[in-house]
């Protein structure tokens, strides 16, 4: 009796060993390492036409004003400061500024489930006062880097993304109705361009903006708030294409925007690892080392004489 329990503790203590050779072996086989540093792909763009009539434009990427988003609140106190000196800026450069506002905030009527979608999609933050400078640069609070914030932005906004010659155009079409329209866009671009050619593909958005509203109940005291991005609608990856759109009502007046927009994709690079000559193959012993499968085997001998 005494000889069999220890042939079964002798047996047991082998498969353990076996057990902490696996289990290392295979948590490591199928973990990815992740970077903790968030990179945004740029975006560009910005023709844009009042909706309220139809029309056409087409504007040649070198005239592409610069775009600073806006995440804000109509009771953030600090966002006050941060949209003061952007303003300036953008008026000193032609830049577009777009303001993303709190979807579902009982104290900010100008919120939509689609601009915060873009904006958590995209940058994964929705904490005011936070400005992305042409998709990329991401400059968060209202305490500057440099000298103030005026300088930082002044910095920040100049383009200095490098996408070739071409153009961005749309045609709207207002139905008779003056609350939807027909809506087409093209997109031109040199496809040997390295910016293009380093990405996955353009995804084009159609913005559209609500020029000024006034909301005097705001806490941060500023009663018109400007650039309201309403609603944000996905046209796809096409580079051309055509869709129908309803406008959104204006929070007061007739001062509705439509703008395009696109975004770079980052490029799915392909699984390095794949071997398509071992995809039928199944188990462990394929991906384990030398070592280990000769440990396993010996234990496996050992076990076996028992």
């Amino acid at each position: 009796m005494l000889i069999v329990y220890r042939n079964y503790m002798r047996r047991t203590v082998y498969l353990l060993i076996l057990i902490l050779i696996f289990a290392p072996i295979s948590s490591v086989s199928g973990t990815q390492s992740d970077s903790d540093v968030a990179t945004y792909e740029p975006i560009f763009g910005g023709a844009s036409l009042a909706a309220n009539t139809s029309g056409a434009v087409e504007i040649t990427f070198s005239n592409l004003p610069a775009i600073a988003e806006d995440f804000t609140a109509t009771w953030c106190d600090n966002c006050v400061y941060v949209e003061k000196a952007l303003h300036e800026v953008a008026n000193e450069t032609g830049a577009e500024v777009l303001h993303f506002h709190r979807n579902n905030d009982y104290e900010d009527p100008f919120g939509s489930e689609s601009g915060t979608s873009w904006w958590q999609g995209r940058y994964d933050t929705g904490i005011p006062p936070t400005v992305v400078f042409n998709g990329e640069e991401l400059e968060a609070g209202s305490n500057p880097e440099g000298n103030s914030l005026k300088d930082d932005y002044s910095a920040l906004i100049t383009r200095d993304i490098d996408i070739g010659d071409g153009d961005s155009q749309f045609t709207w079409t207002l139905a008779a109705d003056n609350t939807t329209g027909i809506f087409t866009w093209s997109l031109q671009y040199d496809s040997s361009n390295p910016t293009f050619t380093e990405r996955q593909g353009v995804n084009s958005w159609l913005f559209i903006v609500e020029d000024s509203a006034n909301f005097p109940e705001g806490s941060n005291g500023v009663e018109d708030y400007t650039h309201i991005v309403r609603d944000v609608i996905d046209l796809g990856l096409e580079t051309e294409g055509m869709t129908t759109v309803t406008l959104p009502d204006a929070h007061d007046g007739n001062d509705i925007t439509i703008m395009l927009i696109h975004e770079f994709l980052p490029k799915v690079e392909p699984d390095c690892c794949t071997d398509e000559d071992d995809s039928d193959d199944s188990g462990f012993l394929p991906s384990i080392s030398l070592f280990s499968t000769i440990s396993v085997l010996a234990i496996a001998a050992i076990v076996g004489r028992k």
